[in-house]
């Protein structure tokens, strides 16, 4: 596991230079991508990089790694809009998403699911943490050998969307999902965290016991990682703590 800790005027950066990286090694590179906040200035240095000629992804496909169930495909908290309205124009990367609207959820997680393993498998998983430790909408509880699934939502993450839909009452209950041994199977892994937020979850997902209870402390078992951390994520992390280190390590060096 590499971890690199930047200054928050280089996260987005460093982020698109780890896609780029994927996608210059395998043009048609697979991606498994995330949607909110934290990833936003990601895919908006991207889309400059692609505009600029410095990068080309037309061959690669993304694959959104969660979406809401229970809702239109085109309201505005759906990963199917925030892939086609957010996300650079600019960006020609071919993206797929899971029908938030599907009749039948266990149908509509395998058809997606198919499209991942025809496409070759991913080769990147871009992957955000919660601040209860979830990863994509795999919540606290959820097994390492879960596949692809529609989830309940915890309080904290429907509050999340409460805005978008008004209140918490008519925020969707549900998720649809890749699992976690569906994100562990990509060959590599990116997590990406800012703020002071998440510097809880980061250090108890990286420093603390693998656990089901904190479904992003399964990457600890993962063979390549790479964790990108501005400096307030980092903060509880005892690499920063003891030694004030800043840029990149090898947290077993730590523990």
């Amino acid at each position: 596991m590499r971890i690199e800790i930047v200054d928050v005027e280089q996260f987005a950066s460093a982020a698109a230079g780890v896609l780029c990286e994927t996608v210059r090694a395998r043009p048609q590179a697979v991606l498994g991508l995330p949607s909110g906040h934290t990833p936003t200035g990601m895919y908006r240095e991207l889309g400059r990089r692609v505009a600029a000629g410095e990068i080309d992804v037309s061959g690669a496909r993304g694959f959104a790694i969660d979406e809401l169930y229970g809702v239109p495909n085109a309201h505005p908290a759906t990963n199917a809009t925030y892939f086609r309205e957010r996300v650079d124009p600019a960006l020609s990367l071919h993206k797929l998403v899971m029908d938030s609207a599907t009749p039948d959820w266990e149908v509509e997680c395998a058809r997606f699911v198919s499209q991942i393993a025809e496409a070759g498998g991913l080769d990147l998983a871009v992957l955000g943490i919660g601040r209860n430790g979830h990863l994509a909408f795999n919540e606290p509880g959820s097994a390492f050998d879960s596949v692809a699934r529609r989830v309940a939502l915890t309080r904290a993450s429907r509050e999340a969307y409460a805005a978008a839909f008004g209140s918490l009452e008519s925020t969707p209950a549900y998720g649809l999902t890749l699992g976690l041994a569906d994100l562990m199977a990509a060959r590599s892994v990116l997590l990406l965290a800012g703020g002071a937020s998440k510097a809880g979850p980061v250090a108890l997902a990286l420093e603390g016991p693998v656990t089901e209870d904190v479904p992003a402390s399964v990457l600890q078992r993962h063979a390549d990682v790479t964790v990108l951390l501005d400096r307030e994520a980092a903060a509880n992390l005892v690499g920063t703590d003891l030694l004030g280190l800043s840029g990149p390590f090898d947290k077993h060096l730590f523990l």
